[in-house]
Order: C-alpha cells, then sequence, then structure tokens
C-alpha cells in the first residue's frame, strides 16, 4: 500500500500561497502513469466546492484527470465505488476528522477505499485526510465545536498502526496535549508532520517529502517523558 501523509500547507485555496508543490509532484510520480485519474474527497470541509476547484487546477497542471465525491455524491453509492474503483490518485482533503472517519464508515468507503489501496491506488490526504488512513490522529475537532481549548485523540480507519499529528510545529500546544495522550497511551507510536512536509509509505518503507526544507517530521513516543526522534 502507497500511502502519502500530508501534515499541512496552504495549497493556494482562498488567495493563500501554494505551498505543496513538490508533494504534489511525487503523489503524481508515484502513480507511473501519463495522465493518472486524480479523485479528490471533499467530505469533511463545509468548503468542499472551492476546495476542490484549487486542487483539480493543481493536480490537472500535472496531468491528471480529476474527478471529486462529495457529500450530493453519497446519493449515489454505485456512482462513489466506480470512481473509488478507477482512481490512480485518492486524496483526501482537510476539515472535521470525526465527520469524516464516521461518514466513511457508516457508507462502506472505508473498505473501497483500502480495497484500492490493496489494488496499487495512491492514498494521498493531508491533514483531517491524512489522519484517516491511520489508526488514531491528534485533532483539533474541540477546538473547533467550541468544547474545549484541547488538541483529542480522535479514531482513524487503522491502514496504518500509528497516530498522525498534523500541522505540528504550528502550535507549542499541541506537543503539550500529544504528551498527556501517549501517557495515558503508552503504547501508542505518533508521526508528528510539519506543515510543507509529509511522509511516504511505500511497500513497508517510509520516506520524507519537503515542500520547504525547515519543515520536519518526528516519530514520538512516551517513555517516561514525551521522546521526539526525527526523522
Amino acid at each position: 500500500m502507497r500511502l502519502v501523509l500530508i501534515g499541512g500547507g496552504d495549497i493556494g485555496r482562498a488567495n493563500t500561497k501554494y505551498e505543496t508543490k513538490e508533494i504534489d509532484e511525487e503523489i503524481v510520480k508515484l502513480t507511473g502513469k501519463e495522465k493518472p485519474n486524480f479523485l479528490f474527497i471533499g467530505l469533511a470541509s463545509n468548503f468542499a466546492d472551492s476546495y476542490y476547484k484549487t486542487i483539480k487546477d493543481i493536480y490537472k497542471k500535472l496531468g491528471c484527470e480529476t474527478g471529486k465525491i462529495s457529500n450530493k455524491t453519497l446519493t449515489h453509492m454505485e456512482v462513489v465505488e466506480k470512481k473509488i474503483n478507477e482512481a490512480d490518485i485518492i486524496y483526501i482533503g482537510g476539515g472535521n476528522t470525526v465527520k469524516l472517519v464516521n461518514t466513511l464508515k457508516e457508507t462502506g468507503m472505508d473498505e473501497m477505499i483500502r480495497k484500492a489501496g490493496d489494488k496499487g491506488c495512491v492514498l494521498a490526504g493531508i491533514s483531517a485526510g491524512a489522519i484517516t488512513y491511520l489508526k488514531y490522529g491528534l485533532s483539533d475537532v474541540e477546538i473547533m465545536e467550541g468544547v474545549s481549548n484541547n488538541y483529542v485523540k480522535v479514531d482513524g480507519l487503522g491502514f496504518v498502526d500509528y497516530m498522525f499529528v498534523p500541522h505540528f510545529s504550528s502550535d507549542a500546544k499541541k506537543k503539550k496535549d500529544l504528551e498527556k495522550i501517549l501517557k495515558e497511551n503508552n503504547n501508542i507510536k505518533a508521526l508528528c508532520v510539519d506543515n510543507c512536509c509529509a511522509i511516504e509509505f511505500n511497500d513497508g518503507g517510509k520516506k520524507l517529502i519537503k515542500s520547504n526544507s525547515n519543515a520536519n517530521c518526528y516519530e514520538a513516543i512516551y517513555d517516561n517523558d514525551l521522546i521526539l526522534k526525527e526523522l
């Protein structure tokens, strides 16, 4: 299974910079195809249409045919399954992790995506979309919903046995909340990934892709203290 898990970074939407160029290029290269089928899953965001428009433009320039799955598409699950089966790249966008994972499980899309990955489709995701593929994630869902000021542990689909921590260096509190969670769950290992950095899993090995040389990725465990090992 080939996975590209992106910590974050602006993609040029809403007049932001485009920061993930080298990562997007690697995702396309991994397919080994001249004109790959790119499928965007925008179920985590309230702005899925504008999100797709921006990511579509990026991947079309990289030579892809593009398509999307939005909430409207879920009324036709036979169309959803066909799109997933035909995809060379599945890219899951950011947003509300809990909503996203629940939707994927409730519709059976989780198993469709897993089978696509087993058949060679490149599975990519950014922020909440990256959390989705792993067993757990450190999420800002309670902050977004005004429930608390804490980052919390959420469930993913469990394709890889790690916790994913996106936007790692963007907020010092994230490190403190991660330490608390790993102390309470000391069997969990975490991958902490900065914006403009991605970790690629390919045939059991892993490597980093950076679109900013200052971005980093760390493996984190708790052993009497939070231990961060730079990858």
